[in-house]
């Protein structure tokens, strides 16, 4: 398999940032303006769950950190590993080229299997790029080398969600949501996208219940919203009551529960998509265009909910959740009634 592999050297760097902890599976772009949506173009507190690795206060930033860290003893091989390509990052950037190079040969052999995570990286970058059929393709590759490894079997799900392939995404994230909360959260939003509107709000309560670090609550509880909204349930008063228990932070996107509990008009909630930073840097104008169209869904008015929703579409790129959940919600618009 040595060709298979061939070209992971220096370039691969810029495949693995971020470098997410047991899965470097990063999700939506919509929850946090640091990280990187499908490791370029989303991430954020709802996907990229480890982007610099950590250890006592503070990030990693600098080759001193990195060093101390890697003196630890008790690191497993995969920490060991990330802290150490983490390492060839800084050094390229410095532009050590030779060090990094030995990094990366050393993280490759320290943590074999860095470099399925490296090409689950790269399947995503192409994926978030339009060449989804490539991405699944390179994906299964990997798999015939290294089955049923769980960063990428995630991967495949995520780009079978943008090809609008629900059902077999959900499959794949199944495999693996028992033990691992990105996968979790992944089939939470296949379960909204295929219609299994139950089964997401289950997925969405256990993340929030358990505390889960996968996402901060409000961005389960907005995702919770929606699903009651299609099993006609009192959407709007379960938000509230969601936001007294599990609280109502001041920060973006708490702007979108506030429009949604009937407390900020939807006028008011595009203003603040365009003066708030924190809503500027994760493209909060394409999650806003969302949940302003799951609130006209809500008050039944198709015409509108329809308008908005390909305003998601236009407005979010094809790996961010919104983007799934808008495609998945015309789709249903369009069926005959009763189906």
């Amino acid at each position: 398999m040595r060709g298979f592999f061939l070209g992971l050297g220096a370039a691969a760097v810029f495949w693995v940032a971020p470098l997410a902890a047991q899965t470097g599976v990063p999700m939506d772009r919509d929850w946090d303006p640091i990280a990187r949506d499908f490791n370029r173009h989303e991430g954020g507190d709802d996907g990229a769950f480890a982007a610099i690795p950590r250890g006592g206060p503070g990030a990693i930033n600098s080759l001193p950190a990195v060093d101390r860290e890697l003196s630890r003893k008790e690191l497993t091989a995969k920490d060991r590993g990330n802290l150490l390509m983490y390492r060839a990052m800084l050094n390229l950037a410095a532009g050590n080229q030779s060090q990094a190079d030995r990094d990366i040969d050393l993280a490759l052999r320290t943590d074999p299997t860095l470099k399925y995570d490296l090409l689950a990286s790269r399947a995503r970058d192409m994926a978030a790029a339009g060449r989804t059929q490539p991405a699944i393709d390179l994906v299964e590759r990997a798999l015939q080398d290294q089955p049923g490894y769980g960063p990428l079997v995630t991967t495949r799900g995520q780009v079978r969600m943008m090809q609008g392939d629900y059902a077999l995404a959900l499959a794949d994230f199944s495999q693996n949501a028992g033990t691992n909360d990105v996968a979790r959260r992944l089939r939470a939003q296949a379960y909204y996208t295929n219609g299994n509107f139950r089964e997401a709000v289950d997925d969405l309560d256990y993340l929030l219940q358990s505390g889960s670090s996968v996402s901060q609550p409000i961005h389960l509880v907005l995702w919770r919203y929606a699903n009651n909204v299609k099993l006609r349930r009192d959407a709007r008063g379960m938000l509230t009551s969601d936001l007294r228990s599990y609280g109502e932070p001041a920060a973006w996107p708490a702007p979108i529960a506030r429009f949604l509990a009937g407390r900020m008009t939807s006028g008011e909630l595009e203003i603040t998509v365009e003066t708030d930073a924190a809503a500027k840097r994760s493209d909060g104008r394409c999650l806003a265009s969302y949940f302003i169209a799951m609130d006209t869904v809500r008050q039944g008015t198709q015409a509108r909910a329809r308008e908005l929703l390909q305003l998601t579409q236009a407005r979010c790129g094809i790996a961010h959740f919104a983007h799934w959940a808008a495609s998945a919600e015309l789709r249903r618009l369009s069926l005959p009634a009763g189906r």
